[in-house]
C-alpha cells in the first residue's frame, strides 16, 4: 500500500510526470517552430509584400495621372512649340515640384518633336546618354504611333552621379491631336531602394513580364542574361514558395504591378529558423537527459525543503490558536510561505479589529438613536410642538394634521426602522419631516431646500447621518442672525457620493472649527457635538479614512458641512 506521506507524494508525483512533461516540451517547442516558420514568418513575408507591392502600385498609379496631367498643361505645350528662358524656368520649376512632391523622385526629361532636349534635371552627360540610347528611340517610335497611350519600361541606363533609374514612364506631349513632344519620368534606383528597404525583409525584386529584372536591393539575383532566374515559375499572385538562392533558403511572395506588366517578389531567409528548430531539438534532448540523471536528489532537496516549510507554517498557527501572536517563523522559509503566515496573522488581527470596530458602531448606533428619540420627546421640543398644532388646529387644520403625520414619522423611524444603511430618500423624508416641524416652530426665521438628482435617491446612506448636521445647523446657525437658510444637496465626486449642508448662518469661530476638526478624528469624544461626532464617526467604521465628515466655516458668513462616503447604488443593505 503506498504511503500517504508528503514525502512519498512528492517523490511520486516528480516520477510520474517528469517523463511527460519532457515530451510535452519537446512537442510544444516543435509546434512552436513550426508555427514560427509557416505561420508568423509566412504572414509577416505577405503583409510587407503587400505593403510594398501598394506602395510601388501607388506611385506608379500616381506618375502616370501625373504625366498625363502635365502633357495636357499649355505651358508644356506652348515650350515644346516655342521656347523663352521665362516659358523653360516656369516648366522647369513645374517639373521639379512634381517629381519632389511624390515619395519615390525621378529625374524628368523633355524632348520637342525634333528630338531637341527642351528641359530636364539630368546632367549633362546622363542627357546625352539619355537620348542616344535606343530605349529612348524605340519608345520614341511607339510614342508616336499611340500618342494616347502612357508607356511603362524598365530603364537602367547606365547614368552616372547617382541618377541611375529603375522605371521609365513616357507620355506624348500633343496641342489638340497633333504630337509637338515628349515628357519622360525615371524613377531613381536609390529613392526605390529608400522606400522598400523600410520594411524587414531580406530582398526586393521587380521584374517585368519577361522575367527581366528592373530592381533587386542586393543584386545577387541577376543572371548573365539580366533574367531574374525564379521569374520563370508559374506561381499566381501572393503564392508563397520556398527557394535556395546562393546557398541559402529564402521564403518568397509574389504580387503583380500594372495591370500583368510588372512583378514583385519579396523575399525572406528562413535559415535561422531552421538552424533553431536543429538547436532547439538538441536543447530539448540535452535538457531531458539531465533532468533524469537529477530527479532522485532533487527530489529528496525539494521534498526536505517543503517539509521544513509546512511544519514551521504548522507550529506558527498553533501558537496563534492559542493567543501567541508575536511567533515568527525561523530564517530560510520560502516566501510563499511567510506570506501564508503574516497573511493568516494579518485576518486573526483583522477579525478582533473588526469585532471591535462592529461593537463601537453598535454602540455609537444605539447612542445616535436614543439621543435623537431624546431630543424629539424632551419637553421643550413636544412644547413647542404641541403648542404650534394649538394654533394650526384652529387656523389650518389640514396643516396640522401634515404636522401630525411628520412627528409620528420621526417617532417611528428612530424607533422602528432597525436597518443601519438605508437608501438615501428615506433619510431625506426624515430631515424633510424634521425641517418642517422646525418649520412651524421659526417661521420666517428659518428657510431650507433640498436639491438632490433623482438617480442619487436609491443610493446606501448610513441611517440618520444627515439629521444631526441639520440639527446643529439650526441649533448654532441662528445665533446672532435673523433669518437663517440650510440648503441641502448631493452630488458625485470619483465615484464618491458627497452630500452637502450649507447654511448662511453666524458660522464657527477659527479657535472653536479648530477645535471640532481635531474632535472629529479622535476616538473618545463625548462632548456638546456629539451627533455630529457620531455621524462621522459611523460612517468612518463603515467605510474607513478619508470618508467622514468635512467642514468649512467663515464667521459671521455661514457653514458647510460636506458628508463623503463611497456610492453604493446597489439593492442590498450593508
Amino acid at each position: 500500500m503506498a504511503s500517504n506521506r508528503y514525502r512519498s507524494y512528492v517523490q511520486r508525483t516528480f516520477y510520474r510526470y517528469t517523463f511527460s512533461i519532457i515530451l510535452f516540451l519537446c512537442i510544444l517547442v516543435i509546434l512552436f517552430l513550426i508555427i514560427n516558420i509557416k505561420w508568423l514568418t509566412t504572414s509577416k513575408s505577405q503583409r510587407n509584400n503587400a505593403k510594398i507591392a501598394e506602395v510601388l502600385e501607388q506611385e506608379i498609379v500616381s506618375y502616370k495621372e501625373g504625366l498625363k496631367a502635365l502633357a495636357n498643361d499649355y505651358r508644356i505645350i506652348n515650350l515644346c512649340k516655342r521656347q523663352t528662358k521665362e516659358q523653360t524656368a516656369n516648366v522647369n520649376r513645374l517639373l521639379y515640384d512634381f517629381s519632389n512632391s511624390q515619395e519615390i523622385r525621378g529625374v524628368f526629361t523633355l524632348v520637342d518633336l525634333q528630338g531637341n532636349l527642351i528641359c530636364s534635371n539630368l546632367y549633362k552627360d546622363n542627357r546625352n546618354i539619355f537620348l542616344q540610347s535606343f530605349l529612348y528611340k524605340s519608345l520614341v517610335s511607339k510614342m508616336l504611333s499611340d500618342p494616347q497611350r502612357t508607356f511603362l519600361v524598365p530603364s537602367r541606363l547606365n547614368y552616372s552621379y547617382n541618377q541611375t533609374g529603375d522605371l521609365l514612364i513616357g507620355c506624348t506631349v500633343k496641342d489638340g491631336n497633333e504630337a509637338v513632344g515628349f515628357l519622360f519620368f525615371e524613377l531613381l534606383d536609390e529613392e526605390i531602394y529608400e522606400t522598400v528597404s523600410r520594411y524587414n525583409v531580406d530582398d526586393v525584386i521587380l521584374t517585368d513580364q519577361f522575367n527581366n529584372l528592373i530592381f533587386s536591393i542586393g543584386r545577387q539575383s541577376e543572371d548573365s542574361m539580366g533574367k531574374y532566374p525564379v521569374g520563370s515559375s508559374q506561381f499566381e499572385k501572393n503564392q508563397v514558395d520556398i527557394i535556395e538562392l546562393n546557398g541559402k533558403q529564402y521564403l518568397i511572395i509574389k504580387s503583380i504591378l500594372n495591370d500583368g506588366t510588372l512583378y514583385l517578389y519579396t523575399l525572406t531567409s528562413i535559415s535561422f529558423q531552421q538552424d533553431l528548430f536543429r538547436y532547439a531539438i538538441l536543447f530539448v534532448v540535452i535538457m531531458g537527459i539531465l533532468i533524469l540523471t537529477l530527479l532522485k536528489p532533487l527530489t529528496l532537496l525539494v521534498t526536505d525543503k517543503n517539509l521544513h516549510a509546512i511544519e514551521e507554517l504548522r507550529k506558527s498557527i498553533l501558537e496563534m490558536g492559542r493567543g501567541n501572536m508575536e511567533y515568527s517563523l525561523r530564517p530560510h522559509v520560502f516566501e510563499e510561505f511567510q506570506e501564508l503566515n503574516d497573511t493568516f496573522r494579518q485576518m486573526v488581527l483583522q477579525r478582533e479589529e473588526l469585532q471591535k470596530r462592529n461593537n463601537e458602531l453598535m454602540e455609537r448606533k444605539r447612542i445616535m438613536e436614543i439621543r435623537q428619540l431624546e431630543e424629539k420627546i424632551n419637553p421643550h421640543f413636544l412644547f413647542n410642538v404641541l403648542e404650534t398644532l394649538r394654533y394650526e388646529v384652529m387656523i389650518d387644520p389640514a396643516k396640522a394634521s401634515e404636522m401630525i403625520m411628520a412627528f409620528a414619522n420621526i417617532m417611528r423611524y428612530n424607533i422602528y426602522y432597525r436597518d443601519t444603511i438605508v437608501p438615501l430618500k428615506t433619510d431625506i423624508e426624515h430631515v424633510k419631516d424634521y425641517l418642517m416641524l422646525q418649520k412651524m416652530r421659526y417661521n420666517r426665521r428659518l428657510t431650507y431646500s433640498i436639491d438632490i438628482p433623482e438617480e442619487l435617491m436609491e443610493c446606501k446612506v448610513p441611517k440618520l447621518v444627515i439629521q444631526p448636521i441639520v440639527e446643529n445647523a439650526l441649533k448654532h446657525g441662528m445665533k446672532n442672525v435673523e433669518t437663517i437658510n440650510v440648503n441641502i444637496t448631493a452630488s458625485v465626486e470619483n465615484e464618491n457620493l458627497r452630500l452637502s449642508v450649507e447654511d448662511n448662518g453666524s458660522g464657527i469661530e477659527p479657535e472653536i472649527l479648530n477645535e471640532l476638526i481635531k474632535d472629529l478624528e479622535r476616538e473618545d469624544v463625548y462632548k456638546e457635538h456629539i451627533g455630529m461626532y457620531n455621524s462621522h464617526r459611523v460612517i468612518r467604521l463603515l467605510y474607513g479614512p478619508p470618508y467622514g465628515l468635512k467642514i468649512e466655516s467663515t464667521y459671521g458668513k455661514g457653514t458647510v458641512v460636506n458628508i463623503i462616503f463611497p456610492i453604493n447604488r446597489g439593492d442590498d443593505n450593508e
